[in-house]
């Protein structure tokens, strides 16, 4: 019930008063409503005050044995896990009385549970502060016995630290200017700016410096190995397209298609427009046709755009056989599926397009970036244009060592 401004007592003698008199002249007396009466009578009955009075102190003695109950049941679940201690010294007996004091028994209590005085608990030892230099100097012998180290070197300061300062830094720059990139083709930039190092000091400046790229989820790869349809054994013989979406800050959409030599890995052109259509494409590959010759073969994958009646009239004429990849095996287009994941890696999960004219621009100029700058792993770390200038006499140097 609510706490009201009349005591339990007080309210039972208002209800004796109502027993005799009319319940309106005791209500306007006390200045309560009828109803309030009604409430009490419901409530207390037949009691009188001295039932109240008793039935209170029952109240309160039962609380009273329910809050010692719960004070023996934690002092029993604290000894508990004190128990299982050791309490040989005094500071552990004074860590325990702190650890009981937290689980939320008062500190006298704590005390004469774990015989310790109160006086005992700020007690700090000074023995520690004594043991310091010491401890110091046994642990430094100990290492020069165990680890057979010279005194004189401890004093010692490698000047290797003064020689990595300036090809850290420039390390740091590469790594800021190319997010994406590994040690590796850090690596090749670094020997073009005169930093000569192996692959060894490169990687500890690098693991040094904390510039370590974030790792992707590796994806399930193919089982065995299942060489491709229309394998190129030169520039020129085959070219990839695909298509990559993505979109611009203004909520326009783009579409890029993306053309490339299998061989040469010489990105030929990324077109960027809001839709391509088969028409679109054609026009495309034919302005590559008229730059660079026609191609013995275009793999692609089975998307409209690639099977439409457009495209084949256009390979016929053009006397160029289509490598369709089977339905399912991406892996089949995996040259230009390869470089669809570095084109988004390197290039859309960087920038942030305005609207479609400055995507153009930057894409052109990503791409231009890809041919002549960026050093390529299947290709001995040369860019695909160095790879065309000196005739791809050597094809393939690094194919071991994974992009």
């Amino acid at each position: 019930m609510r706490k009201s401004r009349f005591s339990e007592e007080k309210m039972v003698s208002i209800l004796r008063e109502a027993d005799r008199e009319p319940v309106g002249e005791v209500a306007k007396r006390h200045g309560i409503s009828e109803q309030t009466i009604y409430n009490w009578r419901r409530h207390f009955g037949s009691m009188d005050t001295a039932d109240v009075k008793k039935l209170r102190e029952l109240e309160q003695e039962n609380a009273r044995l329910k809050k010692m109950l719960a004070d023996r049941d934690l002092e029993i679940d604290v000894m508990k896990e004190i128990a299982a201690k050791k309490l040989v010294s005094a500071q552990a007996r004074r860590e325990q009385v702190r650890f009981a004091v937290g689980r939320g028994l008062s500190q006298r209590r704590a005390c004469a549970l774990l015989s310790v005085a109160r006086s005992a608990l700020n007690y700090t030892s000074k023995m520690l502060e004594k043991d310091v230099p010491a401890l110091g100097a046994m642990n430094v012998l100990s290492a020069q016995y165990l680890l057979s180290v010279a005194r004189s070197a401890l004093s010692y300061t490698s000047k290797m630290l003064e020689k990595d300062v300036p090809a850290l830094g420039a390390m740091s720059v590469l790594s800021a200017q190319y997010p994406r990139f590994g040690y590796r083709r850090v690596h090749v930039f670094m020997e073009r700016q005169g930093f000569q190092m192996g692959h060894g000091r490169a990687w500890r400046l690098w693991s040094k410096g904390n510039l370590q790229v974030p790792r992707k989820r590796p994806r399930k790869r193919v089982v065995g190995s299942r060489p491709r349809p229309c394998i190129p054994r030169g520039p020129g013989q085959v070219w990839a397209y695909d298509f990559v979406h993505d979109a611009c800050a203004n909520g326009q959409k783009i579409k890029c298609l993306t053309v490339i030599d299998e061989f040469t890995k010489i990105s030929l052109a990324i077109d960027v427009a809001g839709s391509i259509r088969s028409g679109r494409v054609v026009e495309v590959l034919s302005q590559l046709v008229s730059v660079h010759g026609a191609p013995r073969y275009v793999r692609s994958d089975n998307g409209p755009e690639f099977v439409s009646r457009a495209i084949l009239r256009w390979a016929r004429s053009e006397n160029i056989d289509l490598a369709l990849s089977d339905p399912g095996k991406p892996w089949q287009n995996g040259v230009d599926e390869s470089f669809n994941g570095k084109f988004r890696d390197e290039c859309l999960s960087l920038e942030w397009f305005r609207n479609r004219t400055e995507a153009k621009v930057v894409i052109e100029q990503w791409r231009r970036h890809y041919n002549e700058v960026r050093p390529h792993s299947s290709l001995g770390y040369r860019t695909p244009n160095e790879f065309v200038q000196q005739g791809c006499s050597t094809v393939k140097q690094g194919a071991a060592v994974q992009e």
